[in-house]
């Protein structure tokens, strides 16, 4: 079970910290801070972008701060206004308590659809990368008629068999100095001693198996914040789901949806394309020399192929 999460642990977890944002674009905006209260449980968000549909911003993890799509919701706030949603357990969207009680896929679930009934729109354009592809998709294939399109960009394991694979990825990604880094900090005394600190270090350690240029995984991991990320939440979840599979949910889903994937991405190529085969109205596209997060690595691509896919909603 420790192997397990871990695995799940290191899903998307480098984009942490704050994406690279335009200062005079995003200086320009004025967010809307709000929240939503469910069964005693605040949940909150801001909206960056005063125009324009609805387009619904999901993070990593799951347990990762909405910070690290900061980027991605400076770029579509130019048209479309963003929601960053603090998911439960994350940001200022804390919990009592970290169990399968509080934290379980169908609890993130009736907390969007909470937040659309909130926001009384009809419909969402959802974007998500990695765990926030899982949900993206989860909810589309949950609440059909509340899903305009759907955008992931960068890819989230559809079932618990390629977690495993995107365990092993990235164990074959890592050079020597970086697995023994990250196996010092899995003994099980530094782990119990603070458990926290232990599995921040291991995911800096593991930074440079997520992207293709080197030097771009160097530098993300110096500018990693541990305040970014719950790390009480991926054990919840994976022990609430045990061995998830939304591939169901896939077959649901009847909004367009666009799946976007780095060529090196660590969940693997096969992930992707068996969630291209499973929805009837996907669009499958791969960015070379791209890893886990295509905004980041390859922006001029990545927005080109996103705006493309969006400005066919319109016809």
């Amino acid at each position: 079970m420790r192997l397990q999460i871990a695995a799940l642990t290191a899903v998307c977890l480098v984009s942490l910290c704050e994406s690279p944002r335009p200062p005079i674009f995003a200086a320009q905006q004025n967010p809307v801070d709000g929240k939503v209260t469910r069964d005693g449980t605040s949940l909150y968000y801001k909206i960056v972008g005063s125009a324009g549909d609805y387009v619904l911003v999901l993070s990593g993890g799951p347990g990762e701060d909405i910070r690290s799509m900061q980027g991605v919701a400076d770029e579509l706030a130019k048209k479309y206004r963003c929601i960053m949603w603090e998911q439960r357990g994350t940001g200022r969207s804390k919990l009592p308590k970290y169990d399968p009680s509080t934290i379980n896929l169908s609890a993130y679930l009736d907390d969007i659809e909470a937040l659309r009934k909130h926001l009384q729109t009809d419909k969402f354009i959802v974007v998500g990368n990695s765990w926030g592809m899982i949900l993206g998709l989860a909810y589309a294939g949950t609440y059909s008629s509340a899903v305009r399109a759907v955008v992931t960009i960068g890819s989230g394991p559809i079932t618990y068999e390629y977690l495993g694979v995107f365990g092993d990825n990235q164990n074959t990604r890592l050079w020597p100095y970086e697995l023994e880094v990250r196996d010092f900090w899995r003994e099980p005394s530094r782990e119990a001693a603070n458990f926290d600190r232990a599995q921040f270090e291991r995911l800096r350690a593991a930074t440079s198996a997520y992207f293709y240029d080197r030097k771009k995984a160097l530098q993300m991991a110096m500018e990693l914040n541990p305040d970014h990320y719950n790390f009480r939440v991926p054990p919840a979840f994976l022990q609430a789901e045990e061995k998830y599979d939304i591939r169901p949910k896939l077959r649901s889903i009847g909004a367009p949806v666009l799946l976007l994937q780095g060529r090196q991405d660590l969940a693997g190529e096969a992930n992707i394309c068996e969630a291209h085969s499973l929805i009837r109205n996907s669009t499958l596209a791969f960015i070379d020399k791209c890893g886990h997060m295509p905004w980041l690595e390859q922006p001029e691509q990545t927005w080109k192929i996103v705006e493309d896919f969006l400005a066919q909603l319109a016809h």
